[in-house]
């Protein structure tokens, strides 16, 4: 049985509140959306690292009542604000995140990934998918691909034979 704190997952919920923000899709939902038949919990987004784009992404998580997921704290519930934002933007360097908790579910937004590359590096390969309203900025494919080889947690190394695949197809 599902815990009090249980809120089922539901991205597009996020996806379309982030519809002003500048991000792109990164990690196993980038591979979902490139049509991987793999499963995931969470969705890890990059947005620029902007001021003004930081602020309207701190409005969009405060309307879905984000608090900090991880580290865990001494049970503080840990909101998540423009300000906070803003100075885990400006201290990432090589693998910056944040885990959230919404209202929709589980949401990590990376500032940079493992090897320093931030939006602004990765944004120029990635792909922009539309469906009726929502538009959605995904990660390259071949950017994924890259990312799942060299983190290879089980997962990564599960989803990586479809990705390539779909690559392979182009």
């Amino acid at each position: 049985m599902p815990s009090r704190n249980f809120v089922a997952f539901d991205p597009l919920t996020i996806l379309n509140r982030l519809r002003d923000v500048e991000y792109m899709v990164v990690g196993g939902f980038a591979a979902v959306l490139y049509g991987a038949p793999t499963i995931t919990g969470d969705l890890d987004i990059m947005p620029h690292a902007e001021e003004k784009n930081i602020a309207r992404l701190g409005g969009v998580l405060a309307t879905l009542h984000t608090v900090i997921r991880e580290p865990r704290s001494t049970g503080r519930r840990l909101e998540v604000t423009t300000d906070l934002l803003k100075e885990t933007a400006a201290s990432a360097t090589f693998g910056g995140q944040v885990r959230t908790h919404t209202a929709a579910g589980p949401l990590d937004i990376l500032w940079r990934l493992h090897d320093g590359r931030g939006y602004a590096d990765l944004v120029g390969r990635s792909c922009l998918l539309t469906e009726d309203e929502l538009r959605v900025r995904v990660m390259g494919l071949d950017d994924l691909i890259e990312v799942k080889t060299a983190i290879g947690r089980p997962q990564d190394r599960a989803a990586l034979p479809y990705l390539q695949e779909i690559r392979r197809r182009g």
